[in-house]
């Protein structure tokens, strides 16, 4: 074979050579590529799924027809569901404030909403609360009541804050007291007031005195809105505590 045949074989030899060279390069870059997707969708698996957003519970509304309660049973409901129902220590307030059984304390429906939400002011929830039951009466606190202590995220607290708000707002809308005048809501809540003090006895009576005044504008409210004639005149009547158990049930 010739020196230019031997030249030319090696010419194609060496071409052949490199088109493998090169195949091998296209190869090993498509394995490359391929591993790299591979790779990146196994981190994208491995990635945590974000939580869905839980979904808003459904809005709550409280019956206002419920509410069978003048401004004597919203009075004793504002010391039975209190510190004050303690201090009083019988049966009148229960009597007073059309429940036989125990309402949920303030306290105990505050611990609950602070729990759930991991936050809050204890003493400030309670005073707001105090508000709350005069204004709903004792019949619509329990529903409220009963509502807040079964939430247990803190949307459900909420839906139960609103429909409460609702109450109170349709109470005052729609009353269904007899406009009683302001000067006799001022006596009887004074007259009240001081029965009750006396009932708690001396070492209790401040208590007593601290939580009506704290509620006094909403109970002289709900005396004009819910409060009927015939109740503050049994209740004035009255000339101590239980003499008021009578009084309550006149609507």
């Amino acid at each position: 074979m010739t020196r230019l045949q031997l030249c030319s074989v090696a010419l194609v030899t060496l071409s052949l050579a490199l088109g493998a060279c090169d195949k091998n390069d296209e190869k090993a870059a498509d394995s490359k590529a391929a591993d790299a997707k591979a790779s990146d969708k196994k981190d994208a698996d491995d990635e945590p799924a974000e939580p869905a957003e839980p979904a808003k519970p459904e809005a709550k509304h409280f019956d206002v027809s419920g509410d069978k309660s003048g401004v004597l049973a919203r009075s004793a409901a504002a010391l039975e569901a209190t510190k004050a129902g303690a201090a009083i220590a019988n049966d009148d307030l229960a009597e007073i404030s059309h429940h036989a059984e125990k309402l949920p304390s303030a306290d105990e429906v505050c611990a609950h909403i602070n729990e759930v939400k991991h936050e809050g002011d204890q003493d400030a929830c309670v005073k707001d609360m105090e508000h709350h039951i005069v204004k709903l009466g004792p019949e619509l606190y329990a529903l409220a009541a009963g509502c807040l202590m079964e939430a247990k995220t803190p949307a459900e607290i909420d839906v139960c804050v609103e429909a409460e708000k609702e109450a109170e707002l349709l109470l005052h809308d729609k009353p269904h007291g007899d406009g009683v005048e302001r000067d006799k809501c001022d006596a009887f809540f004074a007259h009240f007031e001081q029965l009750a003090m006396d009932d708690a006895g001396p070492d209790n009576a401040e208590v007593v005195k601290e939580i009506l005044e704290e509620v006094k504008v909403d109970i002289l409210a709900s005396c004009v809105d819910q409060g009927t004639q015939k109740e503050i005149e049994c209740a004035m009547a009255a000339e101590e505590l239980s003499a008021m158990k009578a009084c309550s049930t006149i609507l």
